[in-house]
C-alpha cells in the first residue's frame, strides 16, 4: 500500500473553491453546457458523473480555465474568470491539477523526470524539488520505477503517474477526467482513493466519471449531469452531503512573480 505523502500546504479558508450559476458555454457551435449550477469547498470531493458526450469534460474545462464562459457567474479559486487579466490567468491555472483521460508524457523521459515537470516549467532546481518528486512517487507506490522511461509503463501505472505529475505542484484544485477508465474495479477504486486522499490538504477535488461506483467507500457529493445540465446527485454507498455555502469563501494568499502557464498535460505534449 502507498505511504501517505506528508504535503507542507498552507490550507486556504475554508469556502467555495468552485460556483457556478447559470452557467452556459461551448466550443464552435452551440453551448455544451446549459445553465449549470455548481460548487466545490476546499476540503470536498465531487463526483460528477454522467453518460458519454454529456458535458462532464467541457465542465472540466471550464475549471482549468480551457473553455471560456459565454454566460452566467463562474468563481475558481477565488477569482471571477471572467474577468482575468493573462497574469491572474497563469498564476490560477498553477493551482489547478489536472488528470486527463489519457495522461500524456515525454516517453522517452523517465517516471521523476515527468512527474517533476510541473516544477521544472517553473523553474525550480533540481535540488529543490528531488525530494518532493520521490515521495509523490511513493505516495502512489511507484518509488522503484523513477528511473525508468515512461514509454515502459503499463496502463495503471500510467494513471497513478498523472496523479504524482498532478499533484507536485501543490494545487488547490485538483481535476480528475475518468481516472478510472480502462481499469479493473479494484484499480479503479484504488486510484480513486489515492485523488480522494488530497481533501486531507485542503485542495478541492472534481471527479468526472462514467462509473460512479469506483467511488464507493469516499466521502463525497454526487452530481450528475446529462444533455449539458448538472443535478445534484443521489447519496449511496460512501456518499455524503457536502456543506452548503452561500457565498465564495475562498481567499488565497497574493504572490508576486510571473507564473507559467501549466496546468497537466498540455506542456507534457510540447515537450516532445
Amino acid at each position: 500500500m502507498a505511504q501517505t505523502y506528508p504535503i507542507e500546504h498552507s490550507v486556504p479558508q475554508i469556502g467555495l473553491i468552485v460556483r457556478f450559476e447559470g452557467l452556459w458555454t461551448g466550443y464552435d457551435g452551440p453551448d455544451v453546457l446549459r445553465d449549470v449550477g455548481f460548487q466545490v469547498a476546499a476540503g470536498e470531493v465531487a463526483v460528477l458523473s454522467g453518460p458519454t458526450a454529456a458535458g462532464k469534460t467541457s465542465l472540466l474545462h471550464v475549471m482549468r480555465l480551457a473553455l471560456p464562459p459565454r454566460q452566467g457567474d463562474a468563481t475558481v479559486l477565488g477569482e471571477d474568470i471572467t474577468r482575468l487579466s493573462e497574469r491572474r490567468r497563469a498564476r490560477l491555472k498553477r493551482q489547478v491539477g489536472y488528470i486527463g483521460e489519457e495522461p500524456t508524457f515525454v516517453e522517452d523521459w523517465s517516471v521523476f523526470d515527468n512527474v517533476a515537470l510541473p516544477l521544472r516549467v517553473a523553474k525550480r532546481k533540481p535540488a529543490e524539488y528531488e525530494p518532493d518528486v520521490r515521495e509523490l512517487l511513493a505516495f502512489v507506490g511507484l518509488e522503484d520505477a523513477a528511473g525508468e522511461p515512461a514509454g515502459h509503463l503499463s496502463f495503471a501505472e500510467r494513471r497513478r503517474v498523472a496523479i504524482a505529475r498532478a499533484l507536485a505542484g501543490k494545487p488547490d484544485l485538483i481535476l480528475a477526467d475518468e481516472p478510472g477508465a480502462g481499469l479493473n474495479l479494484d484499480g479503479a477504486m484504488r486510484v480513486f482513493r489515492l485523488i480522494a486522499e488530497m481533501r486531507r490538504i485542503g485542495a478541492g477535488i472534481v471527479i468526472a466519471t462514467q462509473s460512479p461506483e469506483f467511488a464507493d467507500g469516499i466521502e463525497a457529493t454526487h452530481w450528475h449531469i446529462e444533455d449539458g445540465r448538472v443535478s445534484r446527485g443521489e447519496h449511496d454507498g460512501g456518499y455524503a452531503s457536502a456543506p452548503d455555502y452561500d457565498e465564495t469563501g475562498y481567499t488565497a494568499e497574493d504572490e508576486q512573480g510571473e507564473y507559467p502557464d501549466y496546468y497537466g498535460d498540455d506542456d507534457a505534449e510540447n515537450y516532445r
